[in-house]
């Protein structure tokens, strides 16, 4: 069940090895950081994946009976064939951390959809009932393509696989995507700030509001980029950041 306008904090938006391919190992502890993220009021993470599989035992121990619970899991796990084991191991995670859901993406190559809806229906029998399965549609993946998406989640639809909007996405995007898909639109990852220090205005967070209050949104939001994340921001700086944008969000939601 969605916990109407609940707000999430996106542990990869203090991570310096984010976008580091090559090796993305965690650069700090999240554990040092949920009881002041649960005190500045988030309801919960949404966990860097690799904050979790790349750490040792008590570091996941300490994140699991955290005071910040692990909500969702922001998964890098992919849906070819040879991306299995990977699956598992999210899958793993999220029984570990008794997760509500988890940010995902389908592959690249719309010839091999079927082949993705068959592995993610299989994916599913992995995690508990109700299990929110959140493809996130940026470009590059098949589901960048709204009507493909649509057909996506039709097919999908017992299995409660559903997708994310973009906070900072402008109107036309928020039509076409409301407009094929969007009783499947349950979470939203917000960006309203950006690095050369341009901060969203309360009356246009209340305008995107009011949009989706017209398509009917009742999901649960993610603060998953702030300002200074390409820069040489210092982490407590990112995470001041970061307050700063989920309490401009709360007043307005």
């Amino acid at each position: 069940m969605v916990n109407q306008h609940q707000v999430y904090f996106g542990t990869i938006l203090l991570e310096r090895n984010r976008w580091i391919k090559e090796d993305r190992r965690p650069s700090f502890l999240v554990s040092d950081w949920t009881q002041r993220i649960a005190d500045d009021g988030f309801d919960g993470l949404e966990l860097w994946e690799d904050h979790a599989l790349l750490a040792d035992a008590d570091e996941r121990e300490r994140l699991r009976t955290g005071s910040a619970p692990v909500i969702l899991l922001n998964s890098y796990a992919g849906c070819e064939n040879e991306d299995a084991e990977a699956r598992q191991r999210t899958a793993e995670m999220a029984a570990f951390f008794d997760a509500d859901g988890m940010k995902f993406n389908f592959g690249k190559d719309p010839d091999r959809q079927d082949l993705y809806i068959q592995n993610v229906r299989d994916w599913s029998r992995q995690f508990k009932p109700g299990y929110r399965m959140l493809s996130e549609n940026h470009r590059g993946t098949t589901t960048a393509d709204a009507r493909l998406a649509a057909s996506t989640y039709e097919q999908l639809d017992s299995i409660n696989v559903g997708g994310i909007i973009h906070f900072d996405n402008d109107e036309a995007t928020y039509r076409e995507r409301f407009g094929c898909y969007g009783r499947y639109l349950t979470h939203i990852h917000c960006k309203l700030s950006s690095d050369d220090g341009q901060i969203m205005s309360e009356a246009e967070v209340h305008k995107r509001i009011d949009l989706l209050q017209e398509f009917g949104f009742n999901g649960t939001f993610t603060i998953e980029f702030t300002e200074g994340m390409r820069t040489d921001a210092t982490i407590d700086q990112l995470y001041r950041n970061a307050v700063r944008d989920f309490n401009l969000l709360r007043k307005c939601l």
